[in-house]
Parts: structure tokens; C-alpha cells; sequence
């Protein structure tokens, strides 16, 4: 039993193999695959033509987006996880919220978070709904 054998296609007797210099990237593709392919690259990026760059108030929103998530991470993760082991008759205490409250506002975040997505999705299938009634 051979292995890694290749079967090339065969016209009449000849044996169409493929020549040394053979490069698949640059063979003739068809219009459907070639169409798949540009589609496949444009999802990835659906609000920009590939190769554009964001613009300076999108780049603005981008930097001040992170830097708001990297103070709450900071503040959330002190709260939780270094205020414990400070004394409690510290200064550093009086800028934090009791710690109950540590696990009560990440509790009503998800829930109302929760909330938003059920009603976006409902009011999305409601409208549906409509629509498909009056095309009946």
C-alpha cells in the first residue's frame, strides 16, 4: 500500500499533473468564489471598506471607551479584592461603597442589561410580525 499518493485528472492518456512552477493562488478562480471570498473579507469589517483607517472621532470614542472600562475594572478590583485586607479604620475606605454593594450593582447591571436585550428582541419580532401581516 502506497502512501501520500496523488491522483492527478486524466485526459484520454495524458496525465494532467501539476507543472513545478504551479502556484493555486494565482489560478483562475470563478465569480461566485471570487464574490465569496471579497464577501468574506468585508464581514469582517462591516462598517468600513477594507483598508480604510477610523477616522479621529471614532479613534476619540475608541480611547475614551477603554479608558472608562479600565478605571471601573481598577476601582471594582480594588473594592473587592485589596479593601478587604486593609484595616478597616483606614482613610482609603471612605471613597468605596460598603461592600454589599459590590455584588448588588454587578447583579442589577446584568438584570437590567437582561431587561434591554428581551425588550429589543421582542419589539424586533413584534415589528416583524406586522410587517408580515401586511404582505398577507
Amino acid at each position: 500500500m502506497q502512501t501520500g499518493r496523488r491522483c492527478f485528472p486524466v485526459l484520454g492518456n495524458v496525465v494532467l499533473g501539476r507543472p513545478k512552477d504551479y502556484d493555486s493562488r494565482r489560478a483562475p478562480q470563478p465569480k461566485a468564489r471570487r464574490a465569496r471570498i471579497r464577501n468574506r473579507m468585508l464581514l469582517g469589517s462591516p462598517v468600513q471598506s477594507v483598508g480604510e483607517m477610523a477616522t479621529g472621532t471614532d479613534q476619540v470614542v475608541g480611547l475614551g471607551l477603554v479608558a472608562v472600562s479600565l478605571i471601573i475594572f481598577t476601582y471594582y478590583t480594588t473594592w473587592v479584592i485589596l479593601l478587604p485586607f486593609i484595616d478597616s479604620q483606614h482613610v482609603i475606605h471612605k471613597y468605596f461603597l460598603p461592600r454589599a454593594y459590590a455584588v448588588a450593582i454587578p447583579l442589577a447591571a446584568g438584570l437590567l442589561l437582561l431587561l434591554f436585550v428581551g425588550v429589543f428582541i421582542t419589539c424586533v419580532m413584534l415589528k416583524n410580525q406586522k410587517v408580515a401581516k401586511k404582505a398577507q
